[in-house]
């Protein structure tokens, strides 16, 4: 019987030893993942640098770089201050000219969206709460709304207009300063489509159905007064953009037309589209749209310099990718080829690049040919 207990006894401590090396492991495994958890910034980070140096390829004996993004993954990019700013999902990437790595910050936003300036860029997540601005040395600044955001746009002064959801509005306009401090909200009836700043004000411009077509409508507001400078008459297309001019007035690219109006938000000229609407920009008091014609195969550039002048058009016999304006040329990526334009519609230069990108960036002499998953650098003729 003693022997009996003994051997008994002996399997409960064997049993208690195994529990208590256990509890010690479960124990250190919680330490360990509590350590890395509070040094994750540090430990990711560091990662991805790591990552990311590899992504940028040196090319052969040009000069050129070419930066791979993993496939799959949206990203934004945009020159500022000579150096390329890419979005991806998780960081903000700082790279110069020649692909150098500068920087790498982690943001938290979901479906990141990012438009920029001259020398910042405002990041935020749609349907979000948080928005932040970065300059090419650090963040400025992060503020949080009180409700979700649905756009935002950041002027050449520093100034940021942020549009979001309301309870008992179609939307609320929010404007932040350079340090971001709120000086200017203004809770609207109609949902906003586009808000472009001003040095003392900002135009914005609101969408509605009149007549069983939609219109848009632009006002004009001052950030030191509550009443409305101007507004104008409803202009029945669906706005996709509207851009302040130095004049006071406001040039409107839309889903069916592209107008001109002036310092009192009177109509000066409007200009419908021959085709469907596929890019377009606005630089400088220049604008360009871009259409196509689908049964024809075939792509309109249409160049805008002046509020009394009628637009140049250029005809291409296939469907083009986009356009951009810089230092007052337009630059279209057509299939396989990048050319530029006078905005009286003549051809200025063209050069063959690999028909594998959809956007481009102009920065100096070099072109950035955006990708699905890489980004190239090119030498401009």
């Amino acid at each position: 019987m003693a022997n009996f207990d003994d051997v008994l006894q002996a399997r409960l401590r064997r049993k208690r030893r195994k529990q208590m090396i256990g509890g010690l492991i479960v124990i250190a495994a919680i330490l360990v993942a509590f350590g890395i958890y509070s040094k994750r910034d540090k430990i990711f980070s560091g990662l991805e640098k790591i990552g990311t140096q590899y992504s940028n390829l040196s090319a052969e004996t040009d000069g050129e770089f070419l930066l791979t993004v993993s496939g799959g993954v949206d990203y934004y990019a945009e020159i500022i201050n000579h150096n390329l700013f890419v979005l991806c999902d998780k960081y903000l990437y700082i790279y110069d000219m020649d692909g150098k790595l500068l920087d790498s910050r982690q943001h938290a936003y979901s479906n990141a969206i990012m438009c920029t300036n001259q020398n910042k860029v405002l990041t935020y997540s749609f349907n979000g709460t948080h928005f932040r601005v970065d300059s090419q040395k650090k963040m400025l600044y992060e503020n949080q709304t009180e409700r979700p955001i649905l756009f935002a746009v950041l002027s050449d002064n520093g100034y940021a207009a942020v549009v979001t959801e309301s309870e008992a509005y179609a939307c609320r306009l929010s404007v932040f300063d350079a340090n971001g401090k709120s000086v200017y909200h203004r809770d609207c009836v109609e949902r906003l489509t586009d808000v472009s700043l001003t040095d003392n004000g900002c135009l914005f411009s609101t969408i509605s159905a009149e007549n069983g077509e939609l219109v848009t409508v632009i006002q004009s507001v001052h950030f030191d007064e509550s009443d409305v400078q101007w507004i104008t008459d409803p202009l029945p297309t669906l706005c996709m953009h509207i851009y302040a001019m130095k004049n006071g007035g406001v040039f409107v690219i839309g889903d069916t037309k592209a107008a001109y109006y002036n310092n009192t938000g009177t109509l000066v000229s409007a200009y419908d589209y021959n085709g469907i609407l596929l890019d377009y920009d606005f630089s400088e008091g220049f604008g360009a749209v871009l259409l196509k014609n689908e049964e024809r195969r075939q792509s309109v550039l249409m160049l805008f310099s002046d509020e009394n002048l009628a637009p140049s058009s250029v005809t291409f016999d296939n469907i083009c990718k986009t356009v951009s304006i810089q230092d007052g040329t337009a630059y279209l990526l057509d299939t396989g080829r990048i050319r530029s334009y006078s905005f009286s519609g003549t051809e200025l230069s063209s050069l063959e690049i690999e028909d594998a990108y959809e956007k481009i960036r102009k920065n100096g002499k070099y072109f950035y040919l955006l990708g699905y998953d890489r980004i190239q650098r090119v030498t401009s003729n």
